[in-house]
């Protein structure tokens, strides 16, 4: 069973190790998600999870007796739910943990802000990242983003990196 509540700033210094441990592991230490071919350096930083935590949407946290093993961002919009920022940690990936989370995100979109439809963005060079979404019912829109070299994300290590963005009906 995994313990799901809201993050809070007082989570931020676990939240950071998680997300960037998650998405840009050291060399050898990574699960299956990580992008660290493609990236280097920090996924997020302090000021940029401050202000997510903080901000208008979701952190949600997943945990097992005490301990924080998995995330998702959500972002509510008038017309459609964001998710984002789906981290596990490296030992514990390919045990369901992500899959959970993205319940938990969906769920919070459809039931808590009443909305029928996700959205997330998967860099397009990700194919098994973009398989498990598919997995999952997520389907591509045919539109892509260029991938945003001023969002702070690290430091490009592949020239031409685009976002693909997906979306899943939300049914009850």
């Amino acid at each position: 069973m995994l313990d799901l509540r809201r993050a809070t700033l007082a989570d931020l210094p676990a939240l950071l190790r998680l997300v960037n441990r998650a998405y840009r592991p050291a060399q050898g230490e990574g699960g299956w998600t990580h992008e660290s071919a493609l990236l280097r350096g920090e996924r997020i930083n302090l000021d940029q999870l401050s202000a997510l935590v903080a901000g208008s949407g979701e952190v949600w946290l997943g945990g097992r007796a005490g301990v924080l093993l998995a995330c998702v961002y959500v972002e509510p919009g008038p017309d459609y739910g964001y998710v984002g920022m789906l981290a596990v940690e490296p030992a514990c990936q390919d045990g369901g943990l992500g899959s959970a989370m993205l319940a938990c995100a969906e769920a919070r979109l459809r039931d808590v802000h009443g909305l029928s439809l996700a959205r997330m963005s998967v860099i397009s060079a990700r194919p098994e990242l973009r398989a498990f979404y598919l997995r999952r019912g997520y389907q591509p829109t045919g539109e892509r983003l260029p991938f945003p070299m001023d969002a702070g994300a690290g430091r490009l290590l592949q020239p031409g990196l685009a976002l693909e963005v997906l979306q899943k009906p939300l049914i009850s």
